[in-house]
C-alpha cells in the first residue's frame, strides 16, 4: 500500500473512481467573479486533470450552466486552458 489511500482506491471494495480536489481559486472577469476547482483523477488515466467552473449568483455558488471543459495532462495546463476560456468568452 502507498501513503496515498486515494492513489489504491482498487484495494477498497466497490470504489470504481476517485477524484481529489487539488486546488481551488477564485477569479474575477469582468465583475463576474468564477471559483475554479481542479480535480485529479486516479481512475481516469485519460482525464488526468479537470477544471470544474462555479459561477456566483446572489450570493451562492452554482455550477456554470455552460462552463468549458478544461482538462490536461498536468495541473497548470487544465488551469490554465481553464483561465484562457473564461478570458475569451468575455472578450467576446
Amino acid at each position: 500500500m502507498t501513503e496515498n489511500a486515494l492513489k489504491d482506491f482498487r484495494r477498497y471494495s466497490g470504489i470504481s473512481e476517485c477524484w481529489e480536489l487539488i486546488k481551488s481559486a477564485i477569479i474575477v472577469v469582468s465583475d463576474t467573479t468564477y471559483r475554479l476547482e481542479l480535480w485529479h483523477s486516479y481512475s481516469n488515466p485519460d482525464v488526468p486533470y479537470y477544471v470544474s467552473v462555479y459561477i456566483q449568483e446572489e450570493g451562492a455558488w452554482k455550477k456554470m450552466p455552460d462552463a468549458p471543459f478544461s482538462i490536461g495532462p498536468d495541473a497548470e495546463l487544465a488551469l490554465g486552458n481553464a483561465l484562457a476560456i473564461l478570458s475569451e468568452r468575455t472578450a467576446a
